[in-house]
């Protein structure tokens, strides 16, 4: 059995989904909105139990673990509710996956004997961070002897829910990552990059605006394949959340109210959505050495959306967990996940469109919009 916490939501829909096709015989999907839910397993059409389940409450939630092999929690903000619905998963003999978590849930969870406990705990098994360690990871061993220097352009148009607002925020202001730095020789070299407004970004339409942003999978990732030089550019498409994040400082340094911000920030992602039609993508370029030459690839993943890139990741992890491909213990998704995963994950049909280029150079690769 397969628990799923917040099935009702954008992300929670898509695990299910996803088991559903993949062979996962057994789920129970639970969210505090029991209509929702019903309304999902009948979609799925299979044998599917559904359940009231408050990740706050702890009752509802012990009830919601018992007899399952893997919780996977789709409930947020993740931020807020952090270890709360791993613990639930562990009192009921239960492994556990995260799209979210990220260092504060690690912190929280770290001093537990999940080894001990014969526990496995996956978290950040989302879009970013997650996939994106996936797929730098996967591109090195594919084609390098050794690898050493990344660029990274990551963004696009999407929804964005008050819960992943929140995230959003809250990330922002008590993550370990620093804007406009740089990983170099070894370290972070802060301040060492600026804004790309009206840019040209790789398989970006013209006129986006690449943000610097050294997060702290970033630079997990960056020591553990010894890179000399990281450069990643989160890509904004419009000008309303750009607008709206700079309106918000005092939100991600908790000095004003997060929900009000959260909210606006949303706002401001439909405005810049009004019209378009939704994706996420990865430009990634890897350079290194093969057979003693230096070698240069890039990688192009582009997705039908946040939510949907997320609980595909998440669904493998899940399946990885059932599989036995971890031994207990805590790990961060995109970092312990076998690269093969990548393999899964592009024919999946959320990722509509998958491109590596050998010899890529970034001036070669700059296309319009739509001419994939």
């Amino acid at each position: 059995m397969v628990g799923i916490i917040g099935a009702s939501g954008s992300v929670g829909r898509v695990v299910a989904q996803q088991l559903h096709t993949i062979g996962v015989s057994r789920l129970r999907i639970g969210a505090r909105n029991t209509f929702a839910i019903r309304h999902l397993a009948d979609d799925l059409n299979g044998p599917i139990e559904t359940a009231y389940v408050d990740v706050r409450d702890p009752e509802s939630l012990a009830r919601f673990c018992c007899g399952c092999r893997v919780i996977v929690n789709c409930a947020g903000p993740s931020f807020r509710l952090l270890d709360l619905a791993a613990r639930g998963a562990f009192a009921a003999g239960a492994d556990y996956v995260d799209p979210g978590g990220d260092e504060p849930v690690y912190k929280r969870l770290a001093s537990l004997d999940l080894g001990g406990a014969g526990r496995v705990a996956l978290l950040t098994a989302g879009m970013m961070p997650g996939l994106s360690a996936l797929l730098v990871r996967w591109m090195a061993l594919e084609g390098f002897e050794r690898a050493t220097r990344l660029l990274a352009y990551v963004g696009g148009r999407d929804h964005l829910s008050q819960a992943g607002a929140v995230d959003y925020i809250l990330s922002i202001g008590q993550a370990d990552g620093e804007a406009l730095a740089i990983w170099q020789n070894g370290g972070r070299v802060a301040r060492a990059l600026t804004p790309l407004t009206d840019a040209v970004a790789p398989f970006f339409p013209p006129g986006v605006t690449a943000y610097p942003y050294l997060s702290a999978e970033t630079e997990r990732l960056a020591r553990a394949l010894n890179l000399v030089e990281v450069r990643w550019y989160n890509v904004f498409e419009g000008r309303h959340m750009l607008k709206a994040l700079g309106r918000l400082q005092g939100a991600m340094l908790g000095q004003t109210d997060v929900d009000d911000a959260a909210s606006d920030l949303s706002k401001a992602a439909e405005l810049d959505l009004f019209g378009l039609t939704r994706y996420q993508l990865f430009y990634l370029q890897l350079e290194g050495e093969l057979n003693g030459q230096p070698v240069s690839r890039g990688i192009l993943l582009q997705g039908a959306g946040a939510h949907e890139l997320t609980g595909c990741m998440s669904a493998l992890a899940t399946v990885a967990v059932l599989n036995g491909e971890f031994s207990p213990g805590l790990y961060f998704t995109g970092e312990a996940l076998r690269p093969c995963a990548v393999e899964q994950l592009r024919r999946m049909p959320e990722v509509t469109a998958f491109q590596v280029i050998e010899a890529a150079a970034e001036s070669d690769l700059l296309v319009e919009e739509g001419e994939l």
